[in-house]
């Protein structure tokens, strides 16, 4: 009797565990360097519960000594997720983790790739680490978890505590560039140059078939820092959010950043408030409207280059 209550308690344990388990969409590491994975998660609605919080692109390059991951994710159950697809692919321990903005869907997966390797150096923008400290980590802890409710339990915010520099970084025989802005996508940008691979990961200064919301950045910034990129000369780049691809991905952001500034500056100088250039601007832009975020961001971005553009007049 006593070990068929064992055997019950067991089972129910795993089928509490089972029942608990959140549905993954059946997403695998992809090559697509010598030596660079990247997990990649397509363009969709922020808000889909089916997403578990999962929308971003979480990276990893293996080297010599160990692996380096470039943007976990959003909760401390994507970064149990993130930990069996790397071990799928090898058994090295993970040494390092770049971080290329403090939105909180790149980062609060850090706590569980920590939890099981306590000595991860963890690389960050020094106004990412400043920003986050000072309360920007509970802004974001606050949000997830009223946004992805039990998807996000359990998560901690787990601040990068090393502060990057623009240099190269030698990691087990690899070369990895660092780029930091101070204002593009947000005032904490980095961009990650993986040199021996010639893969470049961008951050959500550059997206495919996705608008970010840009209010925590700088348009002239950010079209500056796609020429940056496009010097880097990049065989293939991981974008912040869609799929990844090859360097024409930079290009088109580079003429969306360029022309939506340049349409805005137009017609502030013809004296038209935000909300009267908003149906010229959108029809400039009539190609991006399948696009997903640009019905949410679009009358945000004119505004927001509206100020620029004013501030910078002025």
């Amino acid at each position: 009797m006593k070990l068929f209550s064992i055997y019950l308690l067991g089972f129910f344990c795993i089928s509490l565990q089972q029942a608990n388990a959140l549905e993954w969409p059946n997403i695998q590491p992809k090559k697509i360097a010598p030596h660079t994975y990247v997990i990649e998660h397509g363009p969709h609605d922020e808000e889909l519960k089916v997403s578990h919080g999962f929308h971003n692109n979480p990276g990893f390059v293996i080297t010599d000594s160990g692996v380096v991951v470039i943007d976990t994710g959003s909760s401390y159950e994507i970064g149990k997720m993130i930990l069996r697809k790397i071990a799928s692919v090898t058994s090295k321990p993970i040494t390092h983790i770049f971080t290329t903005h403090f939105h909180g869907d790149h980062w609060l997966a850090n706590q569980a790739l920590v939890e099981a390797y306590p000595d991860i150096r963890t690389i960050a923008h020094p106004k990412l680490i400043e920003l986050l400290k000072s309360g920007e980590d509970k802004f974001w802890l606050d949000l997830f978890s009223k946004r992805y409710g039990d998807d996000f339990a359990g998560t901690k915010a787990l601040i990068p505590n090393t502060p990057a520099k623009t240099k190269h970084y030698k990691i087990g025989g690899m070369t990895f560039q660092v780029t930091l802005f101070n204002k593009a996508h947000t005032a904490t940008d980095l961009m990650l140059n993986v040199v021996e691979d010639r893969v470049l990961f961008t951050g959500d200064i550059i997206n495919n078939e996705h608008f970010s919301f840009m209010g925590h950045g700088n348009f002239k910034g950010a079209y500056e820092a796609t020429q940056a990129a496009l010097s880097m000369k990049p065989q293939h780049v991981v974008v912040g959010h869609g799929r990844s691809g090859k360097i024409n991905l930079i290009k088109e952001f580079a003429f969306i950043y360029k022309t939506l500034r340049s349409e805005v500056t137009k017609y502030y100088e013809l004296g038209l408030m935000d909300y009267e250039m908003k149906p010229k601007v959108v029809a400039t832009f009539s190609k991006y409207q399948h696009w997903s975020g640009f019905n949410n961001q679009i009358g945000r971005y004119i505004s927001q280059l509206n100020a620029e553009v004013e501030n910078e007049t002025f």
